[in-house]
């Protein structure tokens, strides 16, 4: 099966099928939503219709002992059962790199924007965008794939399609573009990929993790905006909005792969969204545990996104001065220059030190970085509050790491 033909087939179809209906059914409210879904059932109806047909030849032939060539020329559909997970399977081409592809397969399974992508990945959208044309050229250029690969090959893609799931939820937790905080139709589909991905293979740790932290996560979901819909960080919810459901599935999933792979970095994860649920306040967080945890995850993966996180914990451990005198460390890389709460951290922790002017600063250059409206007038907002203004205003924003 070609699966960059079928995308690229798929969405000519979606926009087809719009010049037919649109007249007469009147234009979507989000039309990008709208053409992603049209493309992404017709694919799958493609999908569908080739696997019958090789079923049928498979038959013919005298059942699967028959049917011979090389591995990844033979069909064995049952090997990955949801055609939604199969789609990211199949755009996941060990024929490039690892980053590659997981940014195309963000941009043609899941329907996720060029912008959010190269937010996502710390770099501009032009960048992203020839990183996403030179790779399209290069599988056009190796040839198709005849079909969705066995078992073994199967496995090697998984990694990157954890990968993509752990993405396509960080975008759609925390939107990487657009009007809103978040985005919530691209959240549920990466929590219905993770569930898929841990019933494939139930017993691996890191799949286990990355569902359960996904879980955590979205159980917090109901504390993230107030009543007129603006952004309340993490020591400002109000955690009776939490979702106790969900918190039990996280915990429960995580126990087992924590004594399974405790070093695994999603597991580290996990463990870190744990701490938060389990925390009756946000006095009341053990963030001894939390800079321990993110330590033990920095030295496993270096990520600054990481790193980030541990100066915020570290501040509330010990203080915001030793937190600042952290993060001032991590900035001096430039490998957050990108990402509007790097700077919002900052803020944050000025403000808790009493240096307004120079929080206010800071607050401004995240608003300078924010990816979405919401975003841009929540740091705005907290640039033009002051130490006497309302709640809302003095209970500062927490980065991603601790949202």
């Amino acid at each position: 099966m070609r699966d960059l033909d079928i995308a690229e087939e798929s969405t000519a179809d979606a926009f087809l099928l719009a010049l037919q209906t649109w007249p007469t059914s009147g234009i979507p409210a989000s039309v990008e939503a709208w053409l992603v879904t049209a493309a992404r059932r017709r694919a799958i109806d493609r999908i569908r219709r080739a696997q019958v047909a090789r079923r049928s030849l498979v038959t013919l032939a005298g059942g699967w002992s028959g049917v011979t060539g090389p591995a990844d020329a033979v069909a064995d559909a049952a090997i990955v059962g949801d055609d939604e997970l199969r789609m990211v399977v199949l755009c996941c081409d060990p024929r490039l790199p690892r980053q590659d592809q997981v940014a195309l397969t963000l941009r043609l399974a899941c329907g996720v924007s060029t912008v959010a992508i190269a937010a996502a990945h710390g770099v501009s959208t032009p960048t992203m965008a020839a990183r996403l044309t030179r790779a399209k050229a290069r599988l056009a250029g190796a040839g198709p794939m005849l079909d969705l690969p066995d078992d073994a090959t199967v496995d090697v893609r998984l990694p990157a399609v954890a990968q993509v799931v752990y993405l396509a939820f960080t975008v759609g937790h925390t939107a990487a573009d657009g009007v809103d905080l978040r985005n919530d139709d691209l959240a549920d589909r990466a929590q219905y990929l993770a569930g898929v991905l841990h019933a494939l293979r139930p017993s691996s740790p890191s799949f286990a993790a990355l569902l359960s932290l996904i879980l955590l996560t979205r159980a917090r979901a109901g504390g993230r905006v107030n009543g007129e819909g603006d952004q309340v960080p993490l020591e400002a919810a109000d955690r009776s909005t939490w979702d106790r459901r969900l918190i039990d599935a996280g915990l429960q999933l995580l126990t087992p792969a924590l004594r399974a792979a405790a070093a695994d970095p999603m597991v580290l994860q996990a463990a870190i969204a744990a701490a938060h649920c389990r925390a009756a306040s946000f006095a009341a967080t053990d963030w001894a545990e939390v800079v321990r945890l993110y330590s033990w995850l920095l030295s496993v993966d270096p990520s600054p996104g990481f790193a980030l996180g541990r100066c915020v914990a570290l501040s509330y451990l010990s203080g915001p001065d030793a937190g600042l005198a952290d993060l001032d460390e991590v900035l001096a890389t430039g490998m957050l220059d990108r990402y509007p709460y790097a700077p919002a951290a900052r803020a944050h922790m000025l403000d808790r030190l009493g240096r307004r002017e120079e929080a206010t600063a800071a607050w401004r250059r995240a608003g300078q970085l924010a990816r979405t409206d919401a975003e841009r007038s929540y740091f705005l907002l907290q640039a033009g509050g002051g130490a006497g203004s309302t709640g809302q205003v003095t209970r500062r924003a927490q980065p991603g790491a601790c949202d």
